[in-house]
C-alpha cells in the first residue's frame, strides 16, 4: 500500500502497517509519480485533511497513473470542513472515500473494500494474493531483535543487491556505515520517533546511486527494514499485463515495449532464455513443482532488475519457459552483439543456476538466443531472430548463447515462404525427386529414397531442407509429412511390374512418432496407394531428438508387424544413435553423407565407418551408405563391408519419370 499524509505521515502508517498491510509512504507531492510507482503498490490512501489541495491534486496524478492498472484510490477526508470533498475526491479519480471526522469510521474496513475492488479487477483473490506474495517475496528486507542480538535476518534480494555490505560482519550497521554523516542523522532522527511511541517511520538516503526510501517498522521484540528504490525518470515497474505465474510481463506486453522503442529508432538488444530441460522437471517432479520453478526464476529476475528504468529495460515469461530480456543500447558497435552476449551469460549464471525446491535441488539447463535490433522497423522480426537462435542453443551441447546471424531480409523471405507454404500444398508444388539405391557388391539397383522438393513459382526449386524448416516454423510439419508420403507411394505404386523388385524408402520425423495415430495413419496410406507393405521402409531422422522412446518403438512394431522396414537415416550425427539402437525394432542403418565423404583418404573417417558397419552387422542390421561421390569410396566400403549406398557416383535425386526410365535401363 502506499500512503501520501501531508500532516499525519507516521501516526497514520504506523496504524495502517499494524493492520498488517505492507506500507510504502509520503508526506510531500513533490516526485509523486516515482514514489508511488516504485512501491509496486496496488491500493493508495491519500489522507486530504489539512491539506485538501494538494490532495486532490495528487489523487489526480495517481489516476492518470493507474487508469488501466486496476489500483484503487483511498481517500480520507473530513466532511465537517468541506461538505463537497467527497465529490472533489471522485471528481478527481478516487475509487473509495472514508470520512474520518465520522465516529463509527473504520479504516480497516474501507481498506478492505478498497482490495476487494482490486480483487475484482483483477481476476480474483487467488491472482490478487499471488501477485502480492510476489511482490513480497522480491523485497529488500531485514529485521533484527531488541533483545537477541544474534537473532537477526537479512533477504537474499537485499545481500544481492548491496554486495558492498558485509552482512555477515555488520548485520545490524552495515547499511548505517554506508551511508553519508547528513543521512546518517536523519536515520537517527527515524529511530528517535520510534523510540517516542511511532512503530512506523521513514527515511530518504542514497546507495550506489539510486535514492533510496527505508521504510522502519517496530513490532515489539523486532526492528523490521524494507528498502524502496525510487525510480529514476518518472517511470517504473507497473503491474499490467503480468504473467500471473512468474510476476513477469506477459508475452503481448513485451511484444508492445519492443515495438514501441523500435518505431522510435531505438537499438534494442532482445535475448530469449530458454530451459532445455524444463519438460525433464515436469515429468520427474510433476506439473506444481515446474510451475514453482517458473515462480522462482521469475522472483530473481525481478529483484535483480526492480531498481532498473522500465523505459530501458524489460523482463518478461514470453510462453511456456521462455523468458525476454531486452533493453536499450547505444553507441553502436561492431562487436555490440558480442558484448550484449556476454552480459547475457552473466544474467544466465545469476538467474539460472539450480533451485532448492522442499529439499531438493533441481539444476536448470539455460541457453539463449539473442538478437540486437539496429534497423528493425517490425518487433515480429527481432523476436523471430532471436527464437530461431535459440532454437540453435538448445540444440548445442557446446553452445548455450547464440548470436542471430540472420538479417532482417532473410527474416522477411521466411515470412512470405511460410505463407507461401500453405497455398503450396493446395497447388501441388510440392513435388517428389527419386534417389536410387545400389547393391554394393554387383551394383543392381534395389530401390528408391523418396525426396521432397518446393517447385516456388518465384524462387525455383527449394530443398528439403528448407521446406522442412519453413513447415516447422508454420506449423505444417505434419499436413506436409503426410503430403510427402501420400506422392510418393502414389508414384511407386504407378511403377511397372519388371520393377516389383524395388523398395521404396521415406522419411518420417520425431513428430509422426510422436503422434499416437501415426502407425495406424501409415498403413492407412500404404492401403489407398496399393503399394506392398513389404516393399516399403520408413526412414527415421537419426539427428531430430524422439521425446518417447517407448512410444515410438509400440510404433514401429506394429508397423513391422504389417512387413514394413525401418531404418535410422544420418546414423552417428545425432543425439542419441546408441539408446536408438537399444530401443527401437530396426532393420537398416544409413550412414551420414559427412562420415562417407573423406572415407577414401581419411584413417578416422575410415576407423569410425568401419566400427558403425561392425556394429550393425553383430545386430544383424544392414548398412546403407550416402553421399558416395568417388570409386575409391565405393571400394573402401565395399572393403568393410557396407551393402547398399547412395551418391552421385551413379545418380543424385531425379525426377519419377527419369528414375523409371534409370530403373528399367539398370534392371
Amino acid at each position: 500500500m502506499f500512503l501520501l499524509s501531508f500532516r499525519d505521515r507516521d501516526p497514520m502508517a504506523a496504524k495502517i502497517s499494524a493492520m498488517g498491510w505492507r506500507v510504502s509512504s509520503a508526506r510531500r507531492r513533490e516526485g509523486l509519480e516515482n514514489r508511488f510507482l516504485s512501491s509496486n503498490a496496488l491500493i493508495a490512501v491519500v489522507d486530504l485533511r489539512e491539506a485538501v489541495a494538494d490532495g486532490l491534486q495528487a489523487i489526480a496524478t495517481i489516476a492518470a497513473l493507474g487508469d488501466s492498472h486496476g489500483i484503487a484510490i483511498l481517500a480520507f477526508g473530513d466532511q465537517v470542513s468541506d461538505a463537497d470533498i467527497a465529490a472533489q475526491c471522485y471528481e478527481a479519480g478516487a475509487t473509495h472515500f472514508l470520512d474520518l471526522s465520522y465516529p463509527q469510521a473504520d479504516v480497516r474496513q474501507a481498506i478492505n473494500f478498497a482490495y476487494r475492488y482490486v480483487e475484482n479487477f483483477r481476476g480474483g483473490s487467488k491472482a490478487t494474493q499471488d501477485l502480492n506474495q510476489l511482490l513480497s517475496q522480491v523485497d529488500q528486507q531485514w529485521s533484527f531483535s531488541k533483545t537477541r542480538f544474534s537473532d537477526n535476518w537479512v533477504s537474499d534480494q537485499l545481500r544481492d543487491n548491496m554486495s558492498e555490505v558485509n552482512f555477515d560482519l555488520y548485520p545490524i550497521t552495515g547499511i548505517y556505515r554506508h551511508l553519508s554523516e547528513p543521512e546518517r542523522a536523519r536515520v537517527r532522527g527515524a529511530l528517535g520517533r520510534i523510540r517516542t511511541g511511532l512503530s512506523q517511520a521513514a527515511v530518504a538516503h542514497m546507495m550506489n546511486g539510486d535514492k533510496i526510501i527505508h521504510h522502519l517498522h517496530d513490532s515489539g521484540d523486532f526492528l523490521h527494514g524494507r528498502l524502496e528504490h525510487v525510480a529514476r525518470g518518472g517511470k517504473t515497474h507497473d503491474w499490467t499485463d503480468r504473467d500471473l505465474l512468474s510476476g513477469l510481463r506477459n508475452g503481448s506486453a513485451a511484444r508492445s515495449w519492443i515495438g514501441a522503442h523500435l518505431a522510435n529508432d531505438k537499438m534494442v538488444g532482445l535475448t530469449i532464455i530458454g530451459l532445455r530441460n524444463f519438460g525433464t522437471i515436469n515429468a520427474a517432479y510433476g506439473r506444481a513443482i515446474g510451475d514453482e520453478v517458473m515462480r522462482r526464476i521469475g522472483q530473481r529476475l525481478i529483484a535483480e532488475t526492480i531498481s532498473q528504468s522500465p523505459d530501458e529495460y524489460l523482463v518478461a515469461r514470453m510462453d511456456g519457459q521462455n523468458f525476454v530480456v531486452a533493453n536499450l543500447l547505444s553507441e553502436p558497435a561492431e562487436d555490440i552483439a558480442s558484448r550484449y552476449a556476454q552480459s547475457t551469460e552473466q544474467l544466465l549464471i545469476r538467474n539460472f543456476s539450480a533451485i532448492e525446491i522442499e529439499g531438493r535441488k533441481i539444476g536448470l539447463v539455460a541457453r539463449a538466443g539473442v538478437a540486437v535490433g539496429t534497423d528493425s522497423a517490425d518487433e515480429t522480426l527481432l523476436i523471430r531472430r532471436a527464437n530461431l537462435a535459440l532454437a540453435e542453443a538448445l540444440s548445442s551441447d557446446a553452445q548455450p548463447i547464440k548470436i542471430s546471424d540472420s538479417s532482417e531480409h532473410n527474416m522477411l523471405l521466411e515470412q512470405q515462404l511460410e505463407s507461401d507454404l500453405a497455398h503450396a500444398l493446395e497447388r501441388d508444388e510440392i513435388t517428389i525427386a527419386l534417389q536410387p539405391q545400389i547393391k554394393v557388391d554387383g551394383g543392381q539397383l534395389v530401390g528408391a529414397e523418396a525426396l521432397a522438393r518446393w517447385n516456388h513459382p518465384r524462387l525455383g526449386f527449394l530443398g528439403a531442407a528448407t521446406l522442412f524448416a519453413v513447415a516447422e516454423r508454420a506449423g505444417l510439419m505434419k499436413l506436409l509429412s503426410a503430403h510427402i508420403h501420400r506422392e510418393a507411394l502414389a508414384i511407386a505404386a504407378k511403377w511397372p511390374d519388371s520393377l516389383s523388385f524395388l523398395r521404396l524408402s521415406v522419411n518420417i520425423t520425431a513428430g509422426d512418432l510422436a503422434d499416437s495415430n501415426f502407425a495406424v495413419d501409415m498403413m492407412q496410406i500404404i492401403a489407398r496407394s496399393t503399394f506392398p507393405a513389404e516393399r516399403t521402409t520408413l526412414e527415421i531422422t537419426e539427428s531430430e531428438l524422439i521425446g518417447n522412446l517407448s512410444s515410438a518403438a509400440k510404433r514401429l512394431a506394429m508397423l513391422r508387424e504389417q512387413g514394413l522396414q525401418i531404418a535410422i537415416d544420418d546414423f552417428g550425427t545425432g543425439y542419441s544413435s546408441l539408446s536408438y539402437l537399444k530401443n527401437l525394432p530396426l532393420d537398416y542403418l544409413k550412414i551420414d553423407s559427412g562420415l562417407t565423404g573423406d572415407i577414401s583418404g581419411s584413417t578416422k573417417d575410415q576407423v569410425v565407418v568401419k566400427s558403425i558397419i561392425s556394429l550393425a552387422k553383430s545386430l544383424d542390421l544392414s548398412v546403407i551408405a550416402e553421399g558416395v561421390e568417388t570409386q575409391a569410396q565405393l571400394e573402401t566400403l565395399a572393403e568393410q563391408g557396407c551393402e547398399y549406398y547412395q551418391g552421385y557416383l551413379r545418380s543424385g535425386p531425379i525426377s519419377p519419370d527419369e528414375f523409371e526410365l534409370f530403373a528399367l535401363r539398370s534392371n
